[in-house]
């Protein structure tokens, strides 16, 4: 992404960290002894913090006792690796790293505290998000804002944009999304941070797959997909994997597609239990089937993938699944089948506008089978996707 080659960067950072390593070995053994015991001091006051009733520990967090950054720094770190899963406990403690760091510091320590109360805001939006409170996660990611003014090409700007980026995707504002992801990732290549890079690229890629925009995706699909098996969030490598498939099956490249199914399904116990990319994964390698002329497959995967959604309450995901599947069955002469696809809405989800627009979508097909237009369903079904990808746009449909 522009500056020296990537290589170059990731070699000069290692040298970095050996010159490091020398100069720690170098000092005196007092230095190590007071930094384990700084992290030991740090690590029981976590323990004493998380030891008392949950109603008492933003009280104690204030206290002059507990006026450690080194602390609020894990707090933020359990944080970070509890938000998928347990997204209530991750913003109790990001909200206790915050309350320690708004205690008074010595002026050195100036920056750093900023940095934590940044870092802060932007997991409690996280967490917000993932409990589906958006007008709470934006008002968190615009006091995370504040602290980051002056920070442009900080991680924790990173760390920003992503976690926005995130938000801004499910309210379907996706060109916006797009850009905090590029901007994101653009930050992580500039510090060589290659993983957090590669999983900004993967979601930029999913995003355009997702909005059929192919010649977009396979770029940042296909650098990500380079380093992922290191990242952390290990369903991302799959998904990464299977989004660059759907790429190649939709240019008529079949092997190149299958060898890449092939290689995701290895990893498919990676995926974390998390329903909706679980769904992602049959609905993804459904569509590869269906792209690459597997008809046998692909009804049995894309169809689990739109039970999962229907279950989950996700009418966007429901209804282009529904669609897909809607065109395989038509490509198998299996016309009768397809009246599935307004019943589901109707019965499934709440009468609301949301509802309806989607209904309309889904209207144009059932129109046209009733119409005895069976010649022409496949290009009425393309239509009605196009369609509904507007009604996303528009923020009609969540």
């Amino acid at each position: 992404m522009g500056g020296k080659p990537k290589e170059a960067v990731v070699n000069e950072r290692v040298e970095q960290l050996e010159k490091m390593v020398e100069i720690m070995e170098s000092r005196p053994r007092g230095l190590a002894a007071q930094i384990d015991a700084y992290y030991a001091e740090a690590r029981n006051l976590l323990e004493r913090l998380m030891d008392v009733p949950e109603e008492q520990r933003t009280a104690l967090a204030a206290c002059h006792e507990f006026r450690n950054l080194r602390l609020a720094d894990l707090l933020l770190e359990e944080s970070r690796d509890l938000l998928p899963a347990r997204p209530m406990l991750a913003e109790e403690l990001a909200a206790l790293a915050f309350q320690i760091a708004s205690q008074r510091y010595e002026s050195a320590l100036i920056r750093q505290q900023v940095e934590v109360r940044a870092t802060a805001c932007i997991l409690i939006g996280a967490a917000r998000r993932l409990a589906g409170d958006r007008k709470g996660a934006e008002m968190a990611f615009g006091r995370a804002a504040v602290y980051l003014r002056g920070a442009a090409d900080s991680p924790e700007r990173a760390y920003h944009c992503q976690q926005l980026a995130a938000l801004r995707r499910d309210e379907g504002r996706d060109d916006e999304a797009a850009g905090l992801l590029w901007r994101a990732a653009l930050i992580y290549n500039q510090d060589a941070d290659l993983l957090e890079e590669a999983g900004c690229l993967a979601e930029l890629g999913l995003l355009f797959v997702a909005d059929d925009q192919v010649a977009r995706a396979i770029l940042p699909l296909a650098r990500a997909c380079e380093v992922l098996d290191l990242h952390p969030d290990r369903s991302l490598t799959v998904l990464a994997r299977l989004g660059l498939a759907v790429c190649h099956a939709c240019l008529g490249e079949a092997d190149k597609a299958q060898r890449l199914v092939n290689k995701a399904r290895v990893r498919y116990g990676r995926v974390a239990g998390s329903g909706r990319q679980l769904a992602l994964v049959a609905w993804m390698e459904g569509k590869v089937a269906s792209l690459t002329g597997n008809l046998k497959d692909a009804p049995g995967l894309i169809n689990t993938a739109r039970k999962s959604f229907i279950r989950q309450e996700r009418l966007y995901d429901t209804a282009f699944a529904g669609l897909d599947l809607a065109a395989v069955l038509a490509r198998k002469g299996q016309l009768e089948s397809i009246n599935f696809l307004i019943r589901d809405v109707v019965e499934g989800f709440s009468p609301d506008v949301r509802q309806r627009s989607v209904l309309r979508v889904l209207g144009l097909v059932e129109s046209a089978l009733l119409r005895g237009r069976r010649a022409e369903l496949g290009s009425v079904i393309a239509s009605a996707t196009a369609r509904l990808r507007q009604y996303r746009r528009l923020r009609v449909v969540t």
